[in-house]
């Protein structure tokens, strides 16, 4: 079987288990990230100590980024939802690389339709604050549209699959 017939079939299941059970996929997700993130805290603070008589400064700034994965982790288990987080976290990230883009337009573009351009990009870049907002307040619904994304993505897959044959 082709792998990207596998890989459409497991996106459309798991699309379906999220957006039919978005608090449990929800849930799963952060304690799998929390997890994770505790596993890769332990490995750097170990790999810390193991260079700390060589490389003290490369080792310090490894500690410090241990602890600070294991206490992202140790959130993500029990306190903060990491789908919604890290979905909000990217909004945000966009939302302000656009409202930069869009001011830095502003001021060097000279014809008066770069410069509606620019504007319209900073419109966007706000529109995306509240998104990000959005999606942090609302984890059940970033949930669903993550799961109606894995379901669009896995009949993308299927079909190209089945259209390659």
């Amino acid at each position: 079987m082709d792998y990207k017939k596998i890989l459409g079939i497991l996106f459309i299941i798991l699309g379906i288990l999220f957006a039919v059970y978005p608090v449990y996929s929800a849930s799963a997700v952060s304690l799998i990230a929390g997890i994770s993130l505790i596993a890769i805290g332990l490995a750097s603070i170990i790999d810390g100590f193991s260079v700390f008589s060589v490389m003290t400064h490369i080792s310090g700034i490894k500690i410090l980024l241990g602890i600070l994965a294991i206490l992202f982790g140790v959130l993500f288990i029990y306190e903060i939802d990491a789908l919604s987080f890290i979905v909000g976290f990217h909004f945000y990230l966009i939302a302000i690389v656009l409202i930069l883009i869009g001011i830095m337009g502003l001021f060097t573009v000279p014809d008066a339709k770069s410069k509606l351009a620019a504007v319209l990009i900073i419109i966007l870049g706000i529109i995306t604050t509240f998104l990000a907002a959005f999606a942090i307040a609302q984890p059940l619904y970033t949930a669903i549209i993550v799961g109606i994304c894995l379901i669009m993505y896995g009949i993308i897959f299927f079909v190209s699959s089945i259209i390659e044959s």
